[in-house]
Parts: C-alpha cells; sequence; structure tokens
C-alpha cells in the first residue's frame, strides 16, 4: 500500500494534522445571525473591499494585542470562495469538508494547521468581524499562531452575506 517510510510519514502529518484542524474549528451554533439589509460591495478582479475591510480589521486587532500580523494567501482565497458557494448552495453556515480542506491545503500550500471561521447575515467586515471576537473559538483562531490568511464573502441570490476566513501556519 505505502511505498517508502516518507509515504507513511506524510500520511501520519496529515492525520496528525486533522485531527487537530477538527479540535480548533469552530460550530455553526456560535455566531447570532445579524438581519440583512442591502449592501453595494466595490469589486475588483481578486478581493472586494469588504474582504480586504475583515483582513485589514483582524492585522489590526493582532497588531494591537501583540499578535504578528497576517500575510494574504491568495492561492488558498479559492478554498474560502468554494466553501461559501457550498454553504450557499445548502443554506446554512457550516464546517462540513473542513478536514478535507485543510488536508489539500496542507499538500498545495505546505500548511501545517489550519483553521477557519465562517458567518453569514452580517452587513459589513466590522459586523461579522464583532461577532467573531465575541465568539470564544472565533478568536482563538483570531489570536491564534498563524501565519497567512485568506478571506471570501460571497453573496446568496437572495442577497445573503457568507463569509469565510481561513487561517494558515
Amino acid at each position: 500500500m505505502y511505498n517508502n517510510k516518507a509515504d507513511k510519514m506524510k500520511l501520519s502529518i496529515v492525520f496528525l494534522m486533522l485531527i487537530l484542524v477538527v479540535s480548533t474549528s469552530c460550530s455553526k451554533s456560535e455566531l447570532p445571525e445579524e438581519n440583512i439589509t442591502a449592501t453595494t460591495f466595490v469589486s475588483s478582479e481578486d478581493y472586494n473591499e469588504t474582504e480586504m475591510e475583515i483582513f485589514s480589521l483582524v492585522n489590526n486587532y493582532r497588531l494591537n494585542n501583540g499578535f504578528s500580523q497576517l500575510k494574504y494567501n491568495y492561492q488558498a482565497k479559492e478554498y474560502t470562495q468554494n466553501h461559501n458557494t457550498y454553504m450557499i448552495s445548502k443554506d446554512e453556515i457550516s464546517h462540513d469538508n473542513f478536514a478535507q480542506r485543510s488536508s489539500e491545503l496542507s499538500v498545495d500550500i505546505n500548511a501545517t494547521r489550519v483553521s477557519e471561521n465562517v458567518g453569514r447575515n452580517f452587513t459589513s467586515a466590522q459586523g461579522i468581524f464583532e461577532a467573531w471576537l465575541a465568539s470564544e473559538s472565533h478568536l482563538k483562531n483570531i489570536e491564534g499562531d498563524y501565519d497567512e490568511t485568506a478571506i471570501s464573502v460571497s453573496t446568496s441570490a437572495d442577497g445573503t452575506l457568507y463569509f469565510t476566513q481561513v487561517f494558515i501556519k
């Protein structure tokens, strides 16, 4: 089944990462939902204004509280976008398939640890950020020992906003 010790070692590392990731992810029941109002976002090719505002809010918080700034990982953004698309298709927030996303990130970008924050129905970067700060598990991710992040904000057909942020070491 395995060709050599290196294959066994890679499998062991991926398995250990999955255990760590599953134990540090947050549950969908921790965030209160906020009523939606009409919101317009300025978009560009790679990101939108709200995503970059969340990025700034998280990094400012980290700097003001003695943590290092996160670098933006554009390669990981595809995972956050895909997860938002999935949540929109289910009409609910979730961490479904997180172990698979984490494992794929570990292979694609050599991540050793991944966690994520999700949310929906907030109308602004400030709103989702404050909700994440008020949640122990989301705050733990924001304050965690990570080097990089990626963020996606997507809008469903009915105007509901979905948010996914991954934290990467």
